[in-house]
């Protein structure tokens, strides 16, 4: 209705039309958040504001989405937003991230609420979800590394115990690694099992298998080393460096382990073999 101007800014006379009673209102310029001239835009952003806040993920859900962005997808494609909706995703590059997902735009566009908004594509926390899932499915190693390595750390701490902030002094305070375990247990624990599960069955089972592979390899190599040596300290000599040559010249490794196709041998490239039979008489 009015504007009443002060040295340092200006108090504002508002009127309810929606009121049956026609209520006014003073109040100062800073609670009004656009000019009178931009309220039908700012009205229309916040329905989409309201339209995108679809879902809230818990705790274990918003570190996992955290932890698959800070991994996989850039900053200059996607980040997620806190506020005014929490997890929702600001896409940049639509199309670099529907290649990193393996995705299709229309298909992500069908599966979430999102609108446009300053040359990007605000996506509810439902579609920053499904984004962090298929980005889990299509590069699983990464994000199956990072959870290897974390619980490695867990290992060490439930073991050993670790230190953490005091909350009483700026200083850091010893764990037990009773404390450690309960860590791991409530939330931990419940953000791997969650990694995996968005990485598929099928990825984790090959990932593991591959680093059990490795694993017994390593062990294996090492118990040959080992008897090789007590065979040398024996005083066999000749048969340990024969075992040892042996195990370095047949050892199976990725250059090694495609079947090598070669061409046939010509009749005359085929070396003569002559095996030595008895005679048989009377025939």
């Amino acid at each position: 209705m009015a504007v009443i101007p002060k040295k340092t800014s200006a108090r504002v006379e508002v009127r309810f039309l929606d009121d049956p009673d026609e209520r006014t209102e003073n109040v100062p310029g800073s609670r009004l958040r656009v000019p009178w001239t931009e309220v039908a835009p700012f009205d229309a952003m916040m329905a989409n504001w309201q339209r995108l806040n679809d879902l809230e993920l818990d705790n274990t859900e918003q570190a996992c989405v955290e932890e698959v962005f800070q991994l996989l997808i850039a900053e200059e494609v996607a980040e997620i937003e806190w506020s005014p909706v929490e997890c929702a995703t600001r896409v940049s590059d639509m199309g670099q991230l529907c290649t990193l997902i393996r995705v299709p735009v229309e298909e992500l566009r069908a599966s979430a609420e999102w609108f446009d908004l300053d040359a990007a594509t605000m996506i509810s926390p439902s579609g920053t979800l499904l984004i962090a899932e298929a980005a889990c499915r299509a590069n699983p190693t990464a994000v199956l590394d990072h959870v290897i390595e974390e619980e490695s750390k867990s290992r060490h701490k439930c073991k050993h115990g670790d230190e953490r902030p005091s909350l009483g002094t700026r200083g850091r305070e010893p764990t037990t690694p009773e404390w450690e375990y309960h860590v791991y247990r409530r939330f931990d624990r419940p953000r791997h099992e969650l990694l995996r599960q968005w990485c598929g069955h099928r990825a984790v089972t090959t990932y593991e298998r591959l680093l059990a592979a490795e694993a017994e390899t390593q062990r294996l190599d090492v118990l040959v080393t080992r008897m090789i040596r007590i065979i040398e300290q024996a005083g066999d000599t000749t048969l340990a460096a024969c075992y040892a040559e042996e195990h370095d010249r047949e050892r199976i490794t990725p250059a090694t382990i495609r079947p090598v196709v070669d061409r046939p041998l010509h009749p005359s490239e085929i070396p003569v073999r002559e095996i030595r039979v008895r005679r048989r008489w009377g025939y």
